[in-house]
């Protein structure tokens, strides 16, 4: 069977299941539509089951299109068993009301996990000093790119890496554009976080959206030290993930020199290995290094009087790694089944 005809078996499922799953429907026949298209032996977890002997590409393109569609399914019926819920609710009272029982207590709200880490993100470093900064979200390719030393011929420059807009000017891809625009406004010494939403041109998976939220670090005086970067990175997995091991590995970025990754151990497999850290039993969180002699020129700071150093952390996945959730599509479903539980 080629990829037209499984795509095609596919898109039928789900155009079927729409039209099946409607407001005239009952608790037990939402149930049973629901084991029909998602349950253990649906079409789609058949395709998924057999994925395996396809070749790559197709491999690809019918993971994708079952996902989005189970997304899709999964959405509807969770819609549709609030609203039965609501109607069966208001049904019952309306059969029986006892004057004399107290009101239904209303549900506080809570904070969405992603600001609740943001908070604590920002509260930690502004106990440490830093100071928190903004910067526009759609930026120009000066301060996305050229002042951050990525050379004309770097791939985060590429249309299948950034989104560009008619008049040239693009969705930032990091904060750290809003590191260049505050070493511009303000003389060192610097202590700044810039937290904010970033976009890419990313598939949409259970670790990647087109966009996500990033927090940036700077930190720039005459003596600053790559043992103080190493310090205070540190702390912050200790403190916002409950890290117990780490590792510094080498890297390189185009805007730090010299560029590093810090890793803390699994925490799916404490370091055993799994398919979330590809079986190394470390997983990548925080790139960051000394900023780059050449980013300090552009931002008009003297290299050979200032120091600094710079990181960067996308807190969606702050989120999945301290609460253990696999799928990053979850926190932004806003499905109170799963949000409920933070």
């Amino acid at each position: 069977m080629n990829s037209d005809e499984i795509l095609k078996k596919i898109e039928n499922a789900l155009n079927k299941a729409k039209v099946e799953f409607n407001e005239e429907i009952t608790e037990k026949g939402l149930e049973e539509i629901y084991k029909n298209y998602l349950g253990k032996n649906s079409l789609l977890n058949n395709i998924l089951r057999n994925i395996s002997g396809y070749e790559p590409e197709i491999r690809k393109t019918v993971g994708m299109s079952v996902n989005n569609a189970k997304i899709q399914i999964e959405e509807t019926y969770q819609n549709l068993k609030e609203q039965l819920k609501v109607k069966n609710s208001m049904l019952n009272r309306s059969l029986k009301i006892d004057m004399t029982l107290p009101g239904i207590k209303l549900k506080q709200f809570h904070t969405h996990p992603i600001t609740a880490v943001l908070n604590d993100t920002v509260e930690f470093f502004t106990s440490m000093g830093f100071e928190v900064v903004e910067g526009p979200e759609i930026e120009t390719t000066h301060y996305n790119f050229d002042a951050l030393n990525i050379p004309d011929n770097h791939p985060a420059r590429d249309i299948w890496d950034t989104f560009y807009l008619k008049n040239g000017l693009i969705p930032r891809t990091h904060t750290s554009s809003v590191q260049v625009r505050t070493m511009e406004a303000k003389k060192p010494p610097l202590r700044v976080i810039a937290p904010g939403r970033c976009y890419r041109y990313e598939s949409v998976d259970a670790t990647h959206l087109f966009m996500f939220n990033q927090v940036e670090g700077l930190f720039v005086d005459k003596n600053a030290k790559l043992s103080d970067l190493k310090g205070i990175l540190e702390a912050t997995v200790k403190r916002l993930l409950g890290a117990k091991k780490t590792r510094f590995r080498p890297a390189f970025y185009p805007f730090v020199e010299p560029g590093l990754d810090l890793d803390i151990e699994c925490v799916f497999c404490h370091g055993k290995g799994c398919s979330v850290c590809k079986f190394s039993g470390w997983i990548e969180v925080i790139p960051c290094g000394m900023v780059h002699p050449k980013v300090f020129e552009y931002a008009g700071i003297n290299p050979a009087e200032y120091k600094g150093f710079a990181f960067g952390m996308g807190f969606d996945r702050l989120v999945m790694l301290k609460y253990n959730v696999n799928d990053l599509r979850l926190l932004y479903s806003g499905n109170l089944d799963v949000l409920n539980q933070f």
